[in-house]
C-alpha cells in the first residue's frame, strides 16, 4: 500500500511541475487591439506596439530564454514599417538562425522588402 501511495504522490509531484518554454507578455491583447482598428495605423501606434513587443524578443523569459518562434519576425516587420530597416534585418535573421526551418520563407520575405 505505501509504495502504491508513493507512486501516486510522485507522480501527482512531477504532473504539476509544468515548465513555460516562452513567454508572449501581452503580445495577443497588442495585436488584437490594433487589429480591430479600422483606421491606418499611424507611426505612433508603431512605436507602442513596438515599444510593448520589444521585451519579448530582447528579454525573453521561460526555460528556453528565447523568443517565441515568429515573434523575431513580426518585430522585424515592426522595425521594418517604422523605417529602421537594419534593425529589421537583424531580427529577421535572428529569425531564422534562431529557427532554421524558417530560414527559406523569412530570406524570401527579406528579398521581397529588399533587405
Amino acid at each position: 500500500m505505501k509504495k502504491i501511495v508513493s507512486i501516486l504522490f510522485l507522480t501527482l509531484v512531477f504532473t504539476s511541475c509544468s515548465k513555460v518554454l516562452y513567454t508572449h507578455y501581452d503580445y495577443q491583447d497588442v495585436v488584437y487591439t490594433y487589429a480591430k482598428q479600422t483606421e491606418q495605423l499611424q507611426d505612433k501606434d508603431y512605436k507602442n506596439m513596438a515599444k510593448i513587443f520589444s521585451p519579448i524578443v530582447k528579454e525573453p523569459k521561460g526555460e528556453n530564454l528565447v523568443a517565441p518562434p515568429g515573434s523575431y519576425a513580426d518585430y522585424a516587420f515592426l522595425m521594418y514599417k517604422r523605417g529602421d530597416k537594419e534593425e529589421a534585418k537583424i531580427y529577421f535573421e535572428k529569425e531564422y538562425l534562431t529557427y532554421p526551418e524558417s530560414k527559406t520563407y523569412i530570406q524570401s520575405l527579406m528579398e521581397k522588402l529588399g533587405l
